[in-house]
């Protein structure tokens, strides 16, 4: 008996049966869907995190992000042609050729999310590796963790993604507002678009357009949802605040 084999198995199993959702991204400006996030749930109702977690320590972490990020390929498929699609993705695993064999098919726009953790891989390479893919590069929960002003500076990505955490504390805490102009003028000096997260109502809205966001996600402009069901989604998100999408 190995436990640390049997305990990998066991992680991996988990991954390859996790379902994929996909939430929408809304540019701001055309007040239009322009493409989603995938996002993975577990069968046991744990977000992937943790599981995450225990993949690192096995030392499988990249393997389970390549099973994640093949299923959402896959599954993105039945989405509206044409709009682009963002998977999330560790530094150590942007830079493995099985991940770019994976890409390699795909002709649907697509980008990848970097993990806002800490990450031993070159991120001058990660940035190169994603550009020859002919992808977008974005920074992930920027205002979180290792994601900040010295990482976006370093990578240059195509998007900022900003941590709903910190955009929500904003309204209440001078220093987070303090912390998040930092991460504007480190985007807006790359020349990176910004992408607001965890807008929630109305006035997020209206906060976020003030920040001067290019894109905006969250909860107000649709929950994560299988792509069988983003038609209703759609639908339903055209008829409640105005946006745009294909299609409707």
């Amino acid at each position: 008996m190995n436990p640390g084999h049997d305990d990998a198995a066991e992680i991996l199993d988990a991954f390859r049966s996790a379902s994929i959702v996909f939430q929408p991204i809304v540019e701001l400006q055309g007040w239009r869907v322009t493409g989603f996030e995938a996002l993975a749930r577990m069968t046991d109702g744990t977000p992937p995190p943790p599981w995450l977690d225990r993949a690192e320590a096995a030392g499988i972490r990249e393997q389970a992000e390549i099973v994640l990020i093949d299923a959402a390929l896959r599954a993105a498929a039945a989405l509206p042609a044409g709009l682009s699609v963002t998977y999330n993705a560790s530094g150590a695993t942007i830079l493995l050729p099985a991940l770019h064999d994976l890409f390699a098919s795909t002709d649907r726009p697509w980008g990848l999310e970097l993990y806002e953790g800490s990450t031993a891989a070159d991120l001058g390479e990660v940035r190169a590796a994603v550009t020859r893919l002919g992808g977008q590069l974005l920074v992930d929960d920027a205002g979180a963790a290792s994601a900040d002003e010295t990482r976006i500076t370093t990578l240059r990505p195509d998007v900022v993604k900003i941590d709903r955490a910190l955009f929500w504390q904003i309204s209440e805490d001078a220093d987070a507002l303090r912390h998040l102009e930092r991460l504007l003028v480190a985007a807006r000096a790359t020349g990176a678009k910004v992408l607001v997260e965890g807008v929630s109502d109305p006035e997020q809205v209206e906060r976020a357009r003030e920040l001067g966001a290019d894109y905006l996600q969250g909860f107000h402009l649709g929950m994560p949802t299988p792509a069988a069901g983003m038609p209703a989604l759609l639908a339903d998100l055209q008829r409640r605040v105005g946006v745009d999408a294909p299609g409707l």
